[in-house]
Parts: C-alpha cells; structure tokens; sequence
C-alpha cells in the first residue's frame, strides 16, 4: 500500500521503545545528522528498557495581543475574559469557526497597556492551529462591541507557545510575573 512521496531524503530511526511498543520513526530531512543523532537517542531509550509518555493535558493554544491607551482599560479586558458568567458566551462565539474546535480556557495577562489573551480549546485529532486562529478572532471580533477602543496587534503574541516546549506552558502565570518576573 502506498503512503506517498516526498522530494526529501528519508531516513528511519530506532526501533523506539515507547509504551511497550516498538516504533520505527521515518524522517524526511536534507539533515543526515539529524537521522543520525535521533538514531542513537532511540537506542539508549531501547537499552534503558523503554520510555514510558502520559498525555497529561490535550489542548492547542493561541494568544492574540490587544493594546489599550491605559492600564485600566486593559485590566477592564481582563476582568471580563476571566469572568465565569462570561464564558459561555465567549465559548460559542469561538466554537462557532469549527466543527472541532471547543473552547476549554481563557487566559489574560497585562503587561502594561497590553492584555496578552491565552486561549485554549481541544481539536479532536487535527493539530488545529488553524482552528484556534479563527475561534480567537472571532472573539476579539465580538470583544470589538464592548472595547472598541481596543487596537489588535497581533493574532500570535509570545504565549502561544507554538513549536516552543518551554516552563511558560507550565507554570502559572502568577509565577511568571510575580515571582519571576517574565511578563
């Protein structure tokens, strides 16, 4: 049965030994190293008798910077993203850009004039960035009636997070900015 094609080299790593189950990982890369490095990590997991992984928590996130002319505006955002009885309602006005994609958290951080605004939803088995993308602009199309002083910076500010495994992801925000001072 074919599975396709790629105009890229493809290499084979392991066998992975992940969960009790063994894996050969396929990698289209112009990086031989790269094959070669991966290659010798699946063998030192396979002679340590195999990695054990735990799914944890399943969800994609975006986060959209928005810009106020003062603090107190922001903080205003704030309040009523974090809001419960908000929530809802938020809730379907995001789910409403896909069939999949399903609101479970809004976060908000300020720094200075600008609210930093987290949103997470499940994709069912998509990555779903896309998802996320469209939910969180339709919500900051929505937010536009009550704040429509708020100015849009971006669609993907430093929390987003994508393609970054880092602690930002997994430490509260209160450790970031009380204590660590990060944001």
């Amino acid at each position: 049965m074919p599975v396709g094609y790629v105009q890229l080299p493809v290499g084979i790593a392991g066998p992975l030994l992940l969960n009790g189950c063994e894996y050969m990982v396929p990698m289209a890369t112009t990086e031989g190293c790269l094959v070669a490095s991966t290659n010798r990590g699946c063998k030192a997991i396979f002679a340590c008798g195999g990695a054990t992984a735990v799914l944890l928590k399943d969800g994609m996130t975006r986060a959209p910077v928005v810009r106020f002319a003062t603090a107190e505006r922001a903080s205003q955002l704030k309040f009523y993203l974090e809001d419960a009885a908000n929530f809802d309602t938020l809730s379907v006005v995001f789910n409403k850009s896909s069939r999949f994609a399903r609101l479970q958290n809004i976060q908000c951080s300020i720094a200075g004039k600008n609210p930093y605004i987290r949103f997470t939803c499940s994709t069912g088995d998509a990555m779903g960035m896309n998802m996320v993308s469209k939910g969180a602009q339709n919500v900051l199309d929505f937010l536009q009636n009550d704040f429509p002083d708020m100015d849009v910076i971006g669609i993907s500010a430093t929390m987003t997070r994508e393609n970054q495994g880092d602690v930002a992801s997994r430490i509260q925000m209160f450790v970031l900015q009380e204590i660590l001072k990060i944001f």
